[in-house]
């Protein structure tokens, strides 16, 4: 994939680290680099803060972490899920040692400011998969050729389908975009709602439909390199705006809106797990995080998925994928060596590939296993042949309320003005940062 153009900033320059936070214009306190505190170490036991950006598997790195210290008695590890503390602790010159992202446009700024550490080096990298880390780098590498971050975890989304409800009605797993549709026309003849729809909950609609249909349309990686690179020139009528890529893929979403359920407006994301755990549709527009919650709901539910296929070449099909987790050293961290011990422990096969089977997802190691786990064994031929795409939503900042409009145009099917919305968007973006 085309990298975004690195930026050559100085690390963890008070303005740099700012502008990435978002932050730009308040008050510089924060300290230059290289003027790290001591190292943390008391009666000769280091102590680390390792900061990851998910509350529910907080349990789960409790065991990690004291099996590394049972194997590591002079490292000690605290463990900090509250994500909101990363940037006050940059300001403040006292960032975490260690820190799992995930990797879209905000962690991508911190990257291309300077503030991890290169890890092209440790040995932890020569095992993970090349085309998995390209979606790492992708984003961008500070000086053109660093590695700020080491893949821990692959999340795959598509559809979910219920396998009862396909198999009761003699429906194959589609693999072209007409018997996909054909699919949802036979379901919606037995009277059942192809797709259950959650609405309400604008964010669904991004990373469900926008971005499957655009990942299968499009080469999402290589738009966004083209468009970061014409920054604030572009027009809608310029060969690199949404206005003239984006078009395709808008009656395809109107046509899976249609096959959703009525009342799918008033409907948010604890209805959909509630009601498709019920049986209620055939398909939901959802990734792995929803698994275990389908299940909760109803234990007996059995759950496939597979790459929505959006043309009629079954070669073309790929899944939309994100680096759920990806681990990085804090570049002025006084506790670099405990820091890359920690994180050859967290890339050993041993727990790496434990993790990744517990979450349905898929391990980013060269030499991982064969994913087992029938909910997501229909994405894994996509995942193993490096046939995905990461969502056109986790391009956008979060300064622009994306998902609203793309809630909007579902609603009010308005497309000339969502596009010509999204372009002005990306125009005031790249106005600001170019400044």
């Amino acid at each position: 994939m085309s990298a975004i153009p690195p930026s050559r900033e100085s690390p963890l320059s008070r303005r740099a680290l700012f502008k990435a936070a978002g932050l730009a214009g308040a008050a510089a306190v924060l300290p230059l680099a290289g003027c790290g505190s001591a190292p943390s170490s008391q009666n000769g036991v280091t102590t680390l803060r390792f900061m990851q950006n998910k509350p529910e598997v907080v349990a789960y790195f409790n065991r990690v972490i004291k099996d590394f210290e049972a194997l590591n008695p002079d490292i000690r590890v605290i463990q900090d899920f509250n994500e909101g503390n990363f940037v006050p602790g940059l300001v403040r010159n006292d960032p975490p040692d260690v820190v799992t992202r995930g990797f879209a446009q905000a962690t991508a700024d911190f990257v291309r400011k300077g503030v991890f550490a290169d890890l092209s080096d440790h040995p932890a990298a020569a095992t993970i998969d090349p085309k998995v880390q390209d979606l790492v780098s992708s984003w961008g590498r500070y000086n053109g050729h660093e590695t700020s971050a080491l893949p821990f975890s692959l999340a795959a989304a598509g559809v979910i389908y219920n396998r009862d409800v396909f198999e009761a009605q003699g429906v194959a797993v589609p693999t072209t975009w007409d018997e996909f549709v054909a699919a949802c026309e036979k379901f919606k003849a037995a009277g059942i709602t192809p797709i259950y729809g959650t609405f309400k909950d604008s964010w669904t609609l991004g990373q469900g439909m926008f971005d499957y249909l655009a990942g299968g349309s499009l080469d999402v990686a290589g738009f966004f390199a083209k468009l970061t690179a014409k920054g604030a020139a572009i027009s809608e009528d310029a060969k690199e705006s949404f206005t003239s890529n984006f078009g395709p893929v808008l009656p395809k979403m109107l046509e899976l809106a249609a096959f959703s359920q009525k009342g799918a407006t008033s409907k948010n994301y604890a209805d959909g797990n509630a009601a498709f755990a019920k049986g209620q549709a055939a398909m939901y527009l959802q990734g792995p995080w929803a698994l275990s919650q389908l299940v909760a709901a109803n234990k007996d539910v059995r759950l496939g998925s597979f790459p929505l296929p959006v043309t009629n070449n079954p070669a073309d099909t790929k899944a939309r994928v994100n680096v759920d987790m990806a681990l990085s050293i804090t570049r002025n961290t006084p506790n670099m060596a405990a820091a890359r011990r920690f994180v050859s422990y967290l890339l050993d096969p041993s727990v790496v590939n434990a993790y990744n089977e517990k979450n349905a997802a898929f391990s980013p190691l060269k030499e991982a296993p064969a994913v087992e786990n029938p909910q997501i064994t229909g994405l894994a031929a996509s995942v193993r042949a490096g046939r995905y795409y990461q969502g056109a939503t986790t391009y956008f900042p979060p300064s622009v309320p994306l998902y609203n409009y793309i809630q909007s145009f579902v609603y009010g099917k308005n497309g000339e003005q969502f596009l010509s919305a999204l372009d002005d968007e990306w125009r005031r973006v790249a106005e600001r940062t170019a400044v």
